[in-house]
């Protein structure tokens, strides 16, 4: 278990507007369904900081300030929430390792934290201890963050991205890092998206899963290990309602209530009864019932 040291616990947490609900923490940020047009309380966590939506609209922030992503206006560190400046209206946020995003109810978005790598998506590398808007992007209603790249998914079904994309996290056909938001080309009719660490989800509203970028331990779920910068489908998998990604695993839920698992295994992250890495789903024994998933 790491540690504390950068107050990502905040044990000083005590507002009552706060109610949990499933969120994908670390890398894989991610709200599991589209985000309907009102506020849902909710959680989510980047590589070293927390985040709280509360029921008002306003976010809260703690832990890790080194680049600005706790969107305080410094970088200094806090161990207890406090009120990122300016946000209001929020129906969705999402961490990265260094950066944060936002999803107003007007379908609009909300950047802040690290940018070296284009992550904030506001057509520059600089980065904003404060939130600043996402240019040119509009009609959003789901958010997800990588490691260093950012997914978004509009009404219409179509999934934009952002950000690094060294291993093609971005899946639009190439690894040149973008500032600005790409559509992924040959991707329609997705209800959900996922950012891992290098690699990216997309839920499509057939039940069907589709994923691209690294696959060095599996985490694609395609039946081999080299990475691709276009959208693949996931092998065998139907019926999903729920997806998430971890640092370098993938976790998916049936319609049935099953949980299907791939990728690096060497913790025993699957949950399959061994520590072996698997590059298409399996389930995960003795789960049923199961609505929603997480991944560390």
């Amino acid at each position: 278990m790491r540690a504390n040291s950068r107050g990502k616990l905040a044990s000083g947490l005590h507002h009552p507007n706060v109610v949990g609900v499933f969120v994908t923490v670390l890398l894989g940020c991610v709200l599991a369904a589209p985000v309907a047009q009102a506020v849902r309380p909710a959680i989510s966590g980047g590589g070293y900081h927390s985040l709280a939506l509360e029921s008002d609209g306003t976010v809260w922030a703690w832990g890790w300030n080194v680049a600005g992503q706790l969107g305080v206006g410094n970088s200094a560190n806090t161990n207890v929430p406090v009120s990122v400046t300016g946000l209001s209206n929020i129906v969705a946020m999402a961490g990265g390792y260094y950066h944060s995003l936002a999803l107003k109810s007007d379908g609009t978005m909300s950047a802040w934290g690290r940018n070296a790598e284009g992550q904030l998506g506001t057509g520059n590398n600089t980065p904003s201890n404060l939130p600043v808007s996402v240019p040119g992007l509009s009609n959003a209603v789901a958010v997800a963050c990588g490691e260093t790249h950012s997914l978004a998914l509009k009404s219409n079904g179509t999934v934009w991205a952002w950000g690094y994309n060294n291993v093609g996290q971005l899946g639009i056909g190439n690894s040149t890092t973008t500032n600005v938001p790409v559509q992924v080309p040959g991707l329609s009719g997705v209800a959900a998206v996922a950012g891992g660490r290098e690699n990216s989800l997309g839920l499509k509203s057939n039940g069907t899963v589709w994923a691209w970028g690294d696959n060095y331990y599996g985490q694609l779920g395609i039946g081999n290990n080299p990475n691709t910068n276009l959208p693949v489908a996931v092998t065998g998998l139907s019926s999903v309602v729920a997806v998430a990604c971890g640092d370098a695993h993938s976790l998916a839920v049936k319609s049935d209530g099953t949980v299907w698992a791939w990728g690096a295994n060497v913790y025993g992250q699957l949950g399959k009864g061994d520590n072996t890495d698997t590059i298409v789903p399996v389930q995960v024994p003795g789960l049923s019932s199961v609505v929603a998933v997480a991944c560390g």
